[in-house]
């Protein structure tokens, strides 16, 4: 099949969304792919002074380009990198790029050094799981186009959570900060509905995705991870979903084959301690990394965590439990109200972040993941079936005079659900049985009392 040429103005655009989601002190900005500079002068004209540069390949785009900003770069950017400085740059731009590279990931590791401390990239991306892509996969015409979401030159495709895994691996923490849709009918969500059930998807949530034509993402830059191999960590699962499994947890690049951790995975569990406690007890390594199966650990995680946990012992004592998001109490006990997060997270399609800085301690631990020394005297309860056991560990860990710890160790948890299922509150009611002298007891989604139980 031969591609479709470009329209006439393929290089003329200017998204003015893209535009209004740059920072209004951000005096230095590098627009990759720049096309005609379209966009760039408009964010000059934003703010006086402003500077912004360009990277254009095709010569002819950018020669119009040169006359809008302040100075392009006629590169490859997958083989050439512009004579920036490190850390000269606030705001990275990526008007619909990454989807046409080779390799994005790549492109975003290297340009990162040229953002300064707290500079953040922006980028549009398409979302190939738009409604119009999917009706044409199923009916069997699915095909390229000379512009859109199937445009010719496109060799990545993206969905929401694609895009985070990329942005995490590139050393940003992600977030959707806006969206253009164009709605499915009524009559493609209907009939959609018994698959997303099928799935296991949630139908409300799952119908934005659905209507998203493109994403607008931005990424703030983390610090690097610590350099050189990683301490061998034992990393251990329960798993009753192997697409899940497959595409999260064993696709985070330091579980990918040849790395040198150890990985125990228990299936057919009748509750959480069937499979961790056995793979608390066999772990050859210092540390035992409890983690659900749906959750995806960037590049360089493993290095960050142990990090992480060294200067918590330092800090705060012997490490009971750690964690990376969890909740600490908001006033006095007694209240009945959510703590406010201590941690962070990449849950589903939002970053959820606590004020503390980190390591920081916890009052509980959520259970996507729970991180054990080798040998300590913790275990899971099997009373409390796949619920509060992470809060169950933390007043474990206190009663031991053990500290229990949220690092800072990003990470996304990409669950399906969005609703408690039925058998967590029968498990909250168990927590609040065996620990009724310790409550009311907050969690990050729960609020355990003898008199109530609140979500």
């Amino acid at each position: 099949m031969s591609q479709p040429p470009k329209p006439p103005d393929y290089y003329a655009g200017c998204n003015e969304r893209l535009a209004r989601l740059v920072p209004a002190d951000a005096r230095r900005v590098l627009e990759v792919g720049c096309g005609e500079g379209r966009l760039g002068a408009l964010l000059k004209t934003m703010l006086p002074g402003r500077e912004v540069f360009g990277i254009e390949r095709d010569t002819g785009a950018a020669e119009v380009a040169a006359s809008n900003l302040d100075r392009v770069f006629t590169l490859d950017v997958e083989q050439e990198e512009p004579p920036l400085e490190p850390g000269s740059i606030d705001v990275l731009l990526y008007g619909d790029v990454l989807e046409h590279l080779i390799n994005p990931l790549a492109v975003l590791q290297r340009h990162r050094s040229f953002l300064r401390p707290g500079g953040i990239v922006l980028a549009s991306i398409p979302n190939v799981q738009h409604h119009s892509v999917l009706s044409r996969l199923v009916g069997g015409d699915f095909q390229y186009e000379p512009a859109g979401l199937l445009d010719a030159t496109h060799l990545r495709f993206f969905t929401w959570s694609t895009i985070f895994k990329l942005l995490l691996d590139a050393g940003f923490a992600p977030e959707i900060v806006d969206e253009t849709r164009v709605p499915a009918s009524t009559g493609f969500l209907q009939a959609a509905e018994p698959l997303l059930k099928h799935l296991g998807l949630h139908a409300v949530r799952t119908r934005r995705y659905l209507d998203t034509y493109q994403y607008i993402v931005r990424g703030t830059l983390l610090s690097d991870p610590p350099p050189g191999p990683a301490e061998p960590l034992t990393f251990a699962a329960c798993v009753n979903d192997e697409t899940s499994l497959r595409t999260n947890l064993m696709a985070s690049p330091c579980l990918r084959p040849g790395t040198g951790h150890e990985v125990l995975l228990a299936r057919g569990c009748r509750n959480i301690a069937d499979g961790l406690n056995a793979a608390v007890s066999r772990a050859k390594n210092a540390w035992v990394v409890c983690v659900h199966q749906d959750v995806y650990l960037p590049e360089g995680w493993d290095r960050r965590v142990v990090q992480q946990l060294r200067d918590a012992e330092a800090k705060l004592g012997r490490v009971g439990v750690a964690g990376v998001i969890g909740a600490a109490h908001a006033g006095p006990v007694e209240e009945h109200a959510m703590s406010p997060l201590v941690g962070w997270v990449v849950d589903r399609d939002r970053l959820l972040r606590g004020p503390e800085a980190l390591p920081a301690p916890a009052e509980t631990l959520d259970e996507l993941v729970l991180i054990l020394p080798r040998g300590n005297p913790l275990r899971f309860d099997p009373a409390l079936g796949f619920h509060f056991y992470g809060a169950d560990l933390c007043l474990q860990a206190r009663e031991r005079g053990l500290s229990t710890v949220a690092v800072e160790a990003l990470c996304f948890h990409n669950q399906r659900g969005v609703e408690l299922p039925a058998d967590f509150a029968a498990s909250g009611h168990s927590f609040a049985k065996k620990w009724a002298e310790r409550l009311p007891v907050k969690t990050t989604c729960a609020v355990v009392d003898n008199d109530r139980f609140d979500r």
